[in-house]
């Protein structure tokens, strides 16, 4: 397979997939759960409902970049792109790089209590951080320019 034909909504799309499928293999576990603490309130959503949010996020932003090339027939900015799917790419295949791969970041404690989650926590807030402050409006924008782009006609 030529990795060259690859478009970036179809990139999206695949990474869609496997989140959907990481979800759903990890969602075995009873009690699975993401637990948020602001001050005094703890939000507690289930893997498999945070997971069901990131494969809709991935796969309609896939769909923005397929309804901007395919359907409007517009060029967008490669440079804006790039630095889009590096980031959001980037942070997924970079936070499962650290959880499996760094026996640092694994509980191994049988105690139901215990929470050895302090760093991979930080690690998550900083991606959050970075794809809502950085990639997210470079996705809008990139979006923006290719759809009101006017192509000039130039005659020779």
């Amino acid at each position: 397979m030529n990795f060259q034909k690859i478009k970036v909504y179809q990139l999206f799309w695949i990474v869609s997939i496997l989140i959907l499928m990481i979800g759903i293999a990890q969602n075995n576990k009873p009690q699975a759960s993401l637990d948020i603490n602001i001050h005094d309130t703890y939000f507690v959503v289930g893997n498999i409902e945070s997971t069901v949010f990131l494969f809709i996020c991935y796969f309609l932003m896939g769909l923005g970049y397929w309804l901007v090339q395919k359907v409007f027939k517009k060029r967008l900015i490669k440079s804006l792109t790039v630095i889009h799917s590096i980031i959001l790419i980037g942070s997924f295949v970079f936070y499962w790089f650290i959880f499996f791969f760094n026996p640092r970041y694994q509980v191994h404690s049988n105690f139901p209590l215990y929470d050895n989650y302090w760093s991979i926590n930080t690690v998550l807030v900083m991606e959050f951080l970075l794809i809502i402050c950085i990639a997210t409006p470079i996705y809008s924008i990139n979006l923006l320019i290719g759809i009101f782009h006017i192509k000039k006609n130039t005659i020779d």
